[in-house]
């Protein structure tokens, strides 16, 4: 069985929907933030009012920084996985969409056991 190199054409395809999954994925990212940051704000006029007790306050308050810190974990990892996709893509079919690109590093088996262990306790 012969094996093709796939055409420019091809290839050009490929790297523009890399390129259209990444702009999803900060668009995704952006709008998540962007909603957790207006909840936040609305979170916080709603705690300075007379109408909760100090207890309740300070369990919303506490959960609420809970939850922010996952979400903002959980966004900085997906934004981190476009990137590195990308970079991949990059650097396998010797193109970039739109700059250079270094080959990715690599990881060490024991780095990514010790981010899942970390995930799987939050």
């Amino acid at each position: 069985m012969t094996r093709r190199n796939p055409s420019e054409e091809n290839i050009d395809k490929l790297l523009k929907a890399s390129e259209d999954l990444m702009s999803l994925g900060m668009s995704f990212t952006h709008k998540i933030d962007t909603a957790l940051g207006e909840f936040k704000r609305n979170l916080e006029l709603m705690m300075r009012s007379n109408f909760l007790e100090k207890a309740v306050r300070e369990m919303l308050a506490e959960s609420f920084a809970t939850l922010e810190n996952v979400v903002k974990a959980n966004l900085k990892n997906i934004d981190q996985i476009y990137t590195e996709g990308g970079d991949w893509y990059s650097f396998y079919l010797g193109k970039a969409a739109g700059k250079e690109i270094l080959p990715p590093p690599s990881r060490a088996p024991n780095a990514v056991s010790e981010k899942a262990k970390a995930q799987s306790g939050s």
